[in-house]
């Protein structure tokens, strides 16, 4: 059992191949810069990725990139303020979500407040305490051998089933069948804990089974106040810090809020512009966390029961219940 965990950890969090990477597919002028249009000049900025990378993270090759204006720094902007051609396919048609918001244009990052209510955040929460719905992974999933030590936090395995509430507003939001999805984790820091720098991109050993990871989906279960956000290292936010530099991308601990970001474009090519880590919290946070890939996704038996069909049949009741948008039907079976 302790090598089925380490493989499945290992096959979940390898970084993607870095090649050559493939442009993410958004619109150009004929001089190399990212268009917006005129609907989008006075909400959004374009600029060009700069900074230091490391020998494990360099600089994306692809840097273009767009942010928000500073006057929509850390609320984010309206939806309605993107231009169409940069409203990721996922979303297109589903603008009206309550909550919704756009943190970055491209790469495109946003946000859902009240994405989970109050009682949703606990309930996921207390799935920890049971050891027949949530598998702890013992040694939480590192992202490379190079990098093994880079994340302190645990990390629970939740049954397809017991996880009615992430799946059935999951798919409400981007419109995808329940078998798409990876195994809904739960992810606990406690103070002083994170996760450093990395991609949530697969690489090409491990499509076969599903393809590319296209979305990224963490709801925060509390919040936090000092500490702990999710950081992208080379995006903006807007605005400028105390020595004048532009701000980094940092999304705070909410709770109840959803973060959205895509880890490949819609072709399956990754982003190396999305890489992000975990910043240590002074107290505890808790997440829930979800992947969503491009074609069928075929789950480990862990836990053990796990069933994507039960958990199907589950989302469709809560959002019957919760008058949702049903999940697409599954096309596994």
């Amino acid at each position: 059992m302790a090598v089925a965990l380490q493989l499945l950890a290992a096959a979940l969090l390898l970084p993607p191949h870095r090649g050559t990477p493939r442009p993410t597919r958004w619109p150009r002028s004929a001089r190399g810069a990212i268009s917006m249009g005129s609907k989008g000049k006075s909400s959004f900025a374009a600029y060009t990725i700069s900074g230091k990378g490391s020998d494990i993270f360099p600089l994306p090759a692809h840097r273009a990139a767009i942010q928000v204006h500073k006057k929509h720094k850390g609320a984010g902007c309206p939806p309605s303020k993107a231009p169409a051609e940069h409203v990721p396919p996922l979303l297109r048609g589903r603008l009206d979500a309550r909550g919704l918001r756009v943190l970055h244009l491209d790469p495109p990052v946003w946000i859902v407040d009240g994405f989970f209510s109050a009682e949703e955040c606990e309930s996921y929460r207390a799935l920890a305490e049971d050891a027949q719905r949530a598998l702890r992974l013992e040694q939480s999933a590192t992202f490379s051998a190079s990098t093994a030590t880079a994340r302190t936090s645990a990390t629970w395995f939740i049954r397809y089933q017991d996880a009615p509430q992430l799946l059935a507003r999951a798919a409400a939001l981007l419109g995808r069948p329940v078998d798409h999805f990876e195994e809904p984790q739960l992810v606990r820091y406690e103070p002083g804990q994170r996760f450093t720098w990395h991609y949530d991109a697969i690489p090409p050993s491990m499509l076969a089974n599903g393809g590319q990871r296209i979305a990224t989906l963490l709801v925060y279960l509390n919040d936090v106040e000092t500490g702990g956000c999710t950081a992208f290292r080379d995006l903006r936010e807007g605005g400028t810090d105390g020595d004048g530099q532009p701000k980094r991308l940092a999304v705070q601990p909410k709770k109840g809020r959803a973060l959205l970001f895509f880890p490949s474009d819609a072709d399956g090519a990754p982003d190396e512009r999305t890489l992000h880590a975990g910043e240590p919290a002074k107290e505890d946070k808790w997440i829930a966390q979800l992947w969503l890939h491009e074609k069928p996704y075929t789950p480990a038996n862990l836990p053990m029961g796990t069933c994507q069909r039960e958990g199907d049949a589950a989302a469709r009741a809560f959002a019957k219940e919760w008058q949702l948008e049903p999940p697409p039907p599954l096309i596994s079976e």
